[in-house]
Parts: C-alpha cells; sequence; structure tokens
C-alpha cells in the first residue's frame, strides 16, 4: 500500500466526518450546514438525496423535528480509508447506527459512508456525502430475520 502523503489532511478530513457525525447525533442543524460547501450533495440512498445546502437544511430540519420516518441515531464509524490529491480527498468508512425508526421501533442500520472533501483556503469541508445501505434491520428482528425494512 502506498504511503499517506499528506497525513495531516488525511487527518484533518476524518477529524471533519467524525464532526458530521456528532453533530447529526446531537440534532445540531447549523453546525451541520457549517461544514458543508455550497454545492453539498447529500445521498442517502432510499432515504433521500439532498442539493446544495437549501435542500439539506430543509432535510435536517425536518429530521429533527421527527418527520423525516427516522426520529434518532447514534452514528458509529469504523475502518476509515481516506486518500487525500491536492486540495480534495475521499474517505470511506464502515457504519453502523442504532436508530430509532417510525412505525419500527428500534433498528439497526448498516453500510458504508463515502465522503468526498474539498480544502477551500484553509479550511477542509464535506463536499459529497453518500450512504450505500447494507442492512436496515428492526433490532429485534436483527439482520439475519429482516436484513432491509425499507
Amino acid at each position: 500500500m502506498k504511503e499517506i502523503e499528506d497525513p495531516a489532511a488525511a487527518l484533518t478530513v476524518s477529524n471533519l466526518a467524525h464532526c458530521y457525525m456528532l453533530r447529526m447525533d446531537k440534532h445540531n442543524v447549523d453546525g451541520v450546514l457549517e461544514l458543508m460547501t455550497d454545492d453539498c450533495v447529500l445521498d442517502y440512498s432510499d432515504f433521500g438525496r439532498y442539493d446544495g445546502k437549501d435542500e439539506l437544511r430543509e432535510f435536517l430540519e425536518g429530521y429533527v423535528e421527527g418527520e423525516t420516518g427516522i426520529l434518532d441515531s447514534f452514528h458509529l464509524a469504523i475502518n476509515p480509508w481516506i486518500s487525500v490529491d491536492g486540495d480534495t480527498a475521499t474517505g470511506r468508512w464502515h457504519f453502523l447506527d442504532l436508530g430509532h425508526v417510525e412505525d419500527m421501533g428500534a433498528a439497526w442500520l448498516a453500510g458504508f459512508y463515502t465522503i468526498d472533501f474539498t480544502k477551500e483556503g484553509d479550511e477542509w469541508f464535506i463536499n459529497k456525502l453518500s450512504y450505500e445501505a447494507k442492512y436496515f434491520s428492526p433490532y429485534d428482528d436483527g439482520w439475519v430475520e429482516t436484513p432491509m425494512a425499507i
């Protein structure tokens, strides 16, 4: 495997991804938005795609108000893989979420995050975040009995 050429940038974008997840878990809409580029794209697969900060704000406010179907979540991200190329970077994480889902109750969400970052001036931002689901299962059934509840 090739050595990481810019470890400071790799660590910075990893921290940025963590900050996004923490702010989502704390329902900090403004805090999430300040991490994003103006033309950001968040693609949550079956949970929707949001282009730009205005669409993202509308989704996040609905999420906080319990209007999106996912009432709460607790992000756990592991196995980071980060590639930096100048003023851009891409990170991938395995993702496990302890969720609270409308009409389901407690739920397991597991899959993969891919996040594209861009550096503007001396600051990094999230430009695109994609979530690919592997499992979306009721807690009681687990992912063996009900691998995809969508």
